[in-house]
């Protein structure tokens, strides 16, 4: 004997308690900042690409040869490379040695998982200290032929490490509670799919 669907009582139909609204708003602002970090990679990667067309068209056509298009395809080069590593983190997909995954148990294998990324966060943390040293350092030296100084690349370390450490903590936050927040993306290994 079948059951209508109407007849069945749906979780889903019924209002979210305000303690799962509580819950969801940190999961917002995480998608609304990783959001904002893919929309600045592909404005990066556009950049490079219209950047490195317009070089070619003037070193080949116009001759003009006064505006520094590699310089800021080199700027936007390297604010996609450090947003890309924080990007990397978030999804899971930046590479790493799991030699040891393979071996241990599930639980072991998260441990040391959940350890790295506190070993990552540390390192991050104080490459951040040291970067706003640079950040000083880099006001005083001028990017060939454009108006900008090299606070511009080292603004791009900065930022790619604290969106990193961001994505680290939110890691940990979800380790911490068990997934309840719904803050960490999920890993998508190959090995897993097998």
């Amino acid at each position: 004997m079948t059951a209508d669907v109407s007849e069945r009582p749906s979780e889903s139909l019924a209002p979210p308690s305000e303690g799962a609204q509580a819950h969801r708003w940190p999961a917002r602002l995480v998608g609304g900042v990783t959001g904002l970090v893919r929309a600045a990679i592909v404005v990066a990667l556009a950049a490079i690409l219209t950047l490195t067309v317009l070089q070619v068209l003037d070193r080949h056509f116009f001759r003009y040869g006064d505006f520094a298009f590699d310089q800021y395809s080199r700027v936007a080069l390297v604010w996609l490379a450090f947003l890309g590593i924080a990007m990397g983190f978030r999804e899971r997909v930046n590479i790493r040695i799991d030699l040891l995954d393979h071996f241990l148990p599930d639980r072991f294998a998260k441990r040391l998982r959940t350890v790295l990324d506190v070993v990552v966060l540390a390192v991050a943390a104080s490459l951040i200290w040291v970067g706003w040293q640079l950040l000083e350092v880099g006001s005083f030296q001028v990017v060939m032929d454009t108006p900008l100084t090299y606070q511009v690349m080292y603004a791009a370390l900065l930022a790619g490490l604290i969106l990193l450490c961001l994505f680290l903590v939110l890691r940990l936050a979800d380790v911490i509670t068990a997934g309840r927040l719904g803050l960490d993306a999920k890993a998508r290994d190959d090995h897993d799919r097998l």
